[in-house]
């Protein structure tokens, strides 16, 4: 990430940038997303959480392009794989183009500004291109300050952690938010994302499906609050995907 790209992500919460990733990479990966999520009539969107161990997938999740971008934006020197996901959404072209609006963790804005950062690093990998019309995500930019803000010195946002608490705008804070926009890009582009922003996904509107890979990461040293099943799930998951990876790539991975 060049330093205006890391300024963008600070303010807006995202940035798309471009990634050593070949076609061959991106291409392989696309025949994945087949394999795990095969298209099935009536369904809209397919997605995985924690649950493949796909050559083609693991192979992007320790490229070392990920380790490197998430250590300029979290301003660690140290970090680690936290969650991945994989999403297909499928055409839609009789529907009407809409979207939905949520944040998937929360935090007070001494976390956002402390180095290194206390939060976690999200990559929206686009196996596919994404127009305005093939589901791109929406993001309401700079939403992460303001909610952040309102919970700075608020005793219920204290802990030491950051929380995962999917929550809809409908529960969120009323503040000024920004209008949202799309996020367009190429196939093999990412957009680096505080899932704290106001973001959601979109109807495809478009003729062709849309893909996308998700990797999550964070400072070593810092704990992020899930569930006690998602702990759980974490921990499994982690201990198949290390077993699977190189040897000196395994160091993303606790164990």
């Amino acid at each position: 990430m060049t330093d205006a790209e890391l300024k963008e992500f600070d303010e807006a919460g995202c940035v798309t940038i471009d990634t050593p990733l070949t076609q061959d990479q991106i291409a392989a990966a696309s025949a994945a997303f087949d394999r795990l999520m095969p298209f099935r009539e009536g369904h809209a969107r397919a997605s995985l959480t924690c649950s493949y161990y796909d050559q083609a997938l693991v192979d992007i999740i320790q490229h070392p392009f990920f380790e490197e971008a998430a250590k300029r934006a979290l301003r660690s020197d140290e970090v680690r794989f936290f969650q991945t996901a994989i999403v297909t959404a499928w055409p839609e072209p009789d529907k009407v183009f809409s979207f939905w609006q949520h944040v998937d963790i929360q935090y007070p804005l001494s976390h956002f500004q402390s180095i290194p950062r206390r939060i976690i690093c999200s990559f929206f990998l686009w196996i596919t291109d994404v127009s305005p019309r093939r589901a791109p995500m929406m993001l309401r930019p700079g939403s992460h300050y303001l909610i952040s803000a309102e919970h700075e010195g608020d005793p219920a946002w204290a802990a030491d952690s950051a929380r995962v608490a999917p929550t809809p705008i409908s529960e969120l804070p009323d503040l000024p938010y920004s209008d949202p926009v799309p996020l367009v890009a190429r196939s093999g582009q990412v957009s680096v994302l505080t899932t704290a922003a106001i973001h959601g996904a979109s109807v495809n509107v478009d003729n062709q499906p849309r893909k996308n890979m998700v990797i999550t990461f964070t400072d070593a040293a810092t704990d992020i609050g899930l569930s006690a099943t998602e702990a759980a799930q974490k921990r499994e998951y982690d201990a198949g995907l290390r077993a699977r990876m190189l040897a000196d790539r395994r160091h993303i991975i606790t164990g």
